[in-house]
């Protein structure tokens, strides 16, 4: 993204989301992040609203909050999300509604809500974020796993519905991302057995993370619909990449 845009990302205090806050608004972007709690991250062009994506009005508060800084959203980054780390069988109801209410329920509220308010700007780039644990099916994570693959089929279904207006949603599947809770959380052992599930044992870098986000949020991928599935960001579950051109090509085929 080169002029300068309006970004929200949810879950934003902390992680993958408060690294992407401060890249863009170090690149000039005006940036809204939200989140259940405070954010550390000081930049004049970085907005904090402290808000549960699971709470309704708390979502629309958000949404309030940008129209009253004089701003329309052209981007949200669907970050928001709680990691999982205990076997199906020693779930509790509890946690697993937690798990489903934020990562499913309340990133559909935040899309539902985003949609609106770019429908009425005739203009948005979405970009959800998800998992590589989902194709995986990584041991451990069952309930995150479902919330993530409920999102990843969400997304391709709301494209479908929107897909008249200049509305775009594209799905980012992440492995493991340095800095991040997930990766942080392992232990030594339990890191190399996830690596070693990967094409590639490198931890993905906040700045290319930023680099798929910025392909599908430019006006060139307007018409692009599709799920990217990163193991490290050039390197897809099912199919090994020469180049990032040939990725950006392949995973770029409209949804059938």
């Amino acid at each position: 993204m080169s002029d300068p845009r309006t970004i929200l990302i949810t879950g934003a205090s902390r992680s993958i989301g408060r690294a992407l806050a401060a890249h863009y608004a170090g690149a000039g972007h005006r940036v809204f992040g939200c989140a259940r709690g405070d954010s550390d991250l000081a930049h004049d062009n970085y907005t904090h609203i402290k808000a549960d994506i699971t709470d309704e009005a708390a979502v629309r508060d958000v949404f309030k909050a940008v129209l009253d800084a004089g701003c329309v959203i052209d981007h949200l980054i669907n970050n928001a999300g709680i990691t999982q780390s205990r076997p199906a069988l020693l779930t509790g109801s509890a946690e697993a509604s937690d798990i489903l209410e934020t990562n499913l329920v309340g990133a559909f509220t935040v899309l539902r809500e985003t949609i609106k308010h770019m429908m009425r700007a005739k203009h948005g780039r979405i970009v959800n974020i998800s998992s590589i644990n989902v194709p995986l099916g990584s041991v451990g994570g069952a309930l995150y796993n479902a919330s993530k693959a409920g999102l990843e089929n969400l997304g391709h279904t709301l494209a479908r519905e929107i897909g008249s207006a200049d509305i775009t949603i594209n799905t980012v599947g992440l492995s493991l991302v340095e800095g991040s809770g997930m990766a942080e959380g392992l232990s030594d052992k339990g890191l190399a057995d996830k690596q070693a599930e990967l094409i590639k044992p490198d931890l993905i870098t906040t700045e290319e993370i930023a680099h798929a986000v910025d392909f599908f949020a430019a006006g060139a991928a307007g018409n692009m619909f599709c799920f990217f599935n990163c193991q490290n960001i050039w390197g897809p579950t099912k199919k090994v990449f020469k180049s990032q051109k040939e990725a950006f090509s392949w995973g770029s085929r409209p949804h059938q």
